[in-house]
């Protein structure tokens, strides 16, 4: 089931994602014709044929959803749909009214002003859009808190405040000064505009342009001399510190901004040889469009590995049992939580290094205990200890290993499998549990595997039911069902609502229906 990377299907996110933002760009251009067809009148033959263009895009992009809906027949009554139509019917109607009679009456009537106006129903496209709209603004503020916190940008501006103040203040006084003890004569200062203009070169360039009239005036133009220097000196001072800075975090993780907020991010707590494989492994099963928080004592000393990959990767220096680190970490919008155990020395005891576990478990538990958690373990009795806690899965690899030994030596070369399947990547199929499609309630698993083996379309694997508590996902599951296997009988292998199905595929199967407040409450990852 392996496709190669550069795939038709590997590339469609990429290219829809574009062409949603071209059709986003469309409706904002378009709305911006209708106040300058009332500013800049001269122009309205140039605005209308810009406006014809895009009424043709939506148009086609209108007939291309309608074409590749799976129900035909019912998508040119639903919410979006009419919303599209709403959009192109404005401009219609005024072409409309150019060759038929009853619309050219109306169009004496002026109901066709009205009908410009009706334009602006194109903003209710922008709910369909508005997930991607979102998107865009928390990366853009995300970065934008970035760079301010790169430049030390709340250093600079209190700095240029200072200048501006020193600025202002110093022109007005050395004016007044200059009017009061230089009566009848004409001098640099003496005029109040004039005076603004000098102190700004006294402050900026250290030069003293024109010399004051009066003993008061030069005494003052003196201390301003001296802080523009003073000035001039802490800018150069900072310039140099942020370059400095910028050098020194150069093939490093950036640093999370004190002022940024990040939503429904990926947190990692702690840093170990797992580290730079789970970040991989969750960058391609979330296609890069989600943000990891790294969060250990030596967050700000982590490298990157690749470029791409550790884009939206971000690190917060601290202990995780910190109250105010738990506050940065914006617990409360995240969207899952990886707990890795410590790196393991020799002087190391199991034990305690499970404790330590656990403690960030139950911090972060205290703070969110709605998050979804997975933790890492060293030995088995802090596994069965752990169990308490609800909703917070873990593991110890070393289990995995174990099982994964005996399963090689009765069948040599199925780590091979195993590693493929437990590998998210680009190329490779995955595991996923998703809801029983509605044409399979009633039925049987074999017929669930004879649905899938004729659909072309997609290739997927069903390999299990699981019949898990909504409270706890994937814990109560059965693969393969047989009649007569242990513990089932010939009813329980029936579906029903409700029920899951555990398939390996390529990707996320298209039936899946994955709702809009999922993916704006951070309870869906989606890749697509």
């Amino acid at each position: 089931m392996n496709r190669p990377i550069g795939s038709p299907q590997v590339r469609s996110s990429a290219l829809a994602t574009t062409l949603e933002l071209f059709i986003v760009a469309c409706i904002f251009f378009s709305l911006a014709l209708i106040p300058l067809e009332i500013l800049l009148p001269e122009q309205h033959r140039l605005f209308w044929r810009l406006e014809l263009m895009f009424t043709a895009i939506f148009a086609v992009e209108y007939v291309v959803r309608w074409a590749l809906a799976e129900k035909r027949l019912v998508y040119p009554f639903t919410r979006y749909a009419v919303i599209d139509l709403l959009a192109i019917a404005p401009t219609l109607l005024m072409v409309l009214a150019e060759h038929f009679t009853l619309f050219s009456v109306a169009r004496s009537v002026r109901l066709l002003r009205v009908v410009r106006f009706l334009r602006l129903l194109r903003l209710l496209k922008f709910i369909r859009y508005g997930y991607l709209l979102y998107r865009f603004v928390l990366h853009f503020r995300i970065r934008f808190s970035t760079l301010r916190e790169q430049i030390q940008a709340n250093q600079l501006e209190k700095i240029f405040l200072y200048a501006f103040l020193t600025w202002v203040i110093g022109a007005n006084s050395l004016y007044l000064t200059e009017a009061h003890f230089s009566v009848g004569e004409e001098g640099a200062y003496t005029g109040y505009w004039k005076s603004y203009w000098h102190i700004i070169i006294v402050l900026f360039s250290g030069i003293e342009d024109k010399e004051p009239l009066s003993l008061p005036g030069r005494i003052e133009v003196t201390i301003l001399l001296i802080m523009g220097i003073c000035f001039a000196g802490v800018i150069t001072g900072e310039i140099v510190s942020i370059l400095v800075r910028k050098i020194q975090r150069l093939g490093k993780i950036t640093l999370k901004p004190r002022e940024s907020r990040l939503e429904h991010h990926i947190i990692i707590l702690g840093h170990n040889k797992h580290f730079k494989n789970i970040v991989r492994h969750v960058h391609a099963a979330m296609g890069g469009r989600h943000y990891i928080l790294v969060v250990s004592r030596n967050a700000d000393s982590l490298e990157k590995e690749d470029e791409e990959v550790y884009k939206r990767v971000m690190a917060l220096k601290g202990n995780p049992l910190d109250p105010a680190i738990l506050e940065r970490m914006d617990l409360d919008s995240a969207s899952r939580v990886i707990v890795l155990s410590s790196s393991m020395r020799m002087e190391d005891n199991p034990r305690d290094i499970d404790n330590r576990s656990l403690l960030k478990v139950i911090a972060v538990y205290g703070r969110n205990s709605t998050v979804p958690m997975v933790a890492e373990l060293q030995t088995e009795e802090a596994l069965a200890a752990a169990g308490v806690l609800d909703g917070v899965e873990f593991l110890v690899s070393r289990h995995f290993g174990e099982r994964l030994a005996s399963q090689a030596v009765l069948n040599p070369g199925v780590t091979t499998i195993y590693d493929s399947l437990m590998t998210f990547s680009d190329d490779s199929s995955e595991f996923y549990t998703v809801p029983v499609p509605s044409c399979l309630v009633g039925k049987t698993f074999r017929d669930a595997q004879l649905h899938f083996l004729d659909d072309d379309d997609e290739a997927i694997i069903p390999v299990g039911i699981d019949r898990s508590d909504e409270a706890c996902p994937n814990t109560r599951f059965t693969l393969c069902p047989q009649a007569g296997q242990a513990g089932l009988s010939s009813g329980e292998m029936v579906f029903r609502e409700g029920d899951f199905l555990v398939v390996i595929a390529y990707e996320k199967p298209r039936f899946v229906a994955v709702s809009r407040e999922a993916l704006w409450r951070g309870r869906e990852l989606c890749r697509n």
